[in-house]
């Protein structure tokens, strides 16, 4: 009997397509490789936001502690300023807190804000009994050293309102075990993920190709800042991130633990401290990042702590693992 190599269920044919599938995998392994580092991106931008909620600083470099992205004196979400119940406040609440600008003046912290006068206080104060405080972020309630009454005024005339004051995550003080955190999904955080005032880890990590595809579906574009992420990437297709297991930059490597989910906070503007009254681009984001486990929020980003730390540039290559 004759076969022809394309008669379904031939000898040849079974072999192949056996063959070529073995073809494809070996390719796939070699384009999508996932026990080994590839190359994904460039660092583009750098970004700390030491205070929660207030304007960050785009810089050169920095270094990745275990607690987030660190320059000078400053680390990442170690200051949050809460209610007159101890709770954290942010940009969800109060909008315009992203129009106060924190800066570095020798041992002291300057805070400026549009209508006020620029106010001082030490930027690493003694704990003591007087001025540990408790503050809650999240469901965690932990303590912290309260920055006294002068600032507090200060963000009580600001914002008019009462109660509010300042806290700051002391290096000895406790901090926040993201392997802790409720979510509605299962988290792959471990114990010893720490963080201070951020909602959940230490980083969070999105790409400019990202943001670049979601402003071609807006009718008014939006900048990075909006979305206050740590590490901007550059040199990689949108959405690029959401397959991302492990980052290795330089001698920095970061472990993605999920999808960073967006809520109103990222229609504020945070130039003017407004929040776009059409609720953009969080209602854009809905329509096409809306993502399983996640529910209603849209995903934009990854979430991420460190495994190694080290220092990190703009320009600095960037090497994953795939999922």
């Amino acid at each position: 009997m004759n076969y022809n190599i394309f008669d379904q269920g031939s000898p040849a044919a079974v072999f192949a397509a056996v063959a070529a599938g073995a073809a494809m995998k070996y390719m796939a392994g070699l384009m999508f490789p996932r026990n080994r580092f590839v190359y994904v991106g460039r660092v583009g931008q750098i970004w700390v936001y030491p205070f929660k909620s207030f304007k960050g600083h785009s810089v050169q470099e920095a270094e990745c502690t275990a607690l987030g992205m660190k320059w000078k004196e400053f680390v990442d979400r170690h200051w949050t300023v809460s209610t007159a119940n101890g709770v954290y406040l942010t940009q969800r609440q109060e909008p315009t807190m992203a129009l106060i600008t924190p800066t570095i003046i020798g041992d002291q912290i300057q805070l400026s804000a549009p209508g006020m006068t620029p106010i001082t206080f030490p930027v690493d104060p003694p704990v003591t009994e007087s001025n540990k405080s408790k503050v809650t972020i999240k469901t965690d309630t932990i303590d912290s050293v309260d920055c006294g009454d002068e600032v507090a005024d200060w963000l009580c005339r600001y914002f008019n309102r009462t109660g509010l004051r300042l806290h700051y995550s002391s290096p000895s003080l406790e901090k926040r075990d993201a392997s802790k955190a409720k979510k509605p999904w299962d988290h792959p955080a471990k114990p010893g993920d720490m963080c201070a005032f951020s909602d959940y880890c230490g980083y969070m990590v999105l790409s400019s190709a990202s943001l670049l595809d979601l402003n071609k579906r807006l009718e008014n574009t939006v900048p990075i800042t909006n979305f206050r992420a740590n590490i901007i990437v550059d040199d990689c297709e949108a959405y690029a991130e959401d397959s991302w297991s492990t980052l290795q930059i330089g001698e920095v490597q970061l472990r993605a633990l999920d999808a960073c989910t967006r809520c109103v906070l990222v229609t504020v503007d945070q130039e003017k401290g407004v929040k776009d009254k059409k609720e953009e681009p969080l209602s854009t984001l809905k329509k096409y990042r809306l993502k399983e486990p996640y529910g209603p929020k849209p995903c934009f980003g990854i979430n991420c702590t460190t495994d190694k730390p080290g220092k990190i540039k703009v320009g600095d290559p960037i090497f994953a693992k795939l999922i």
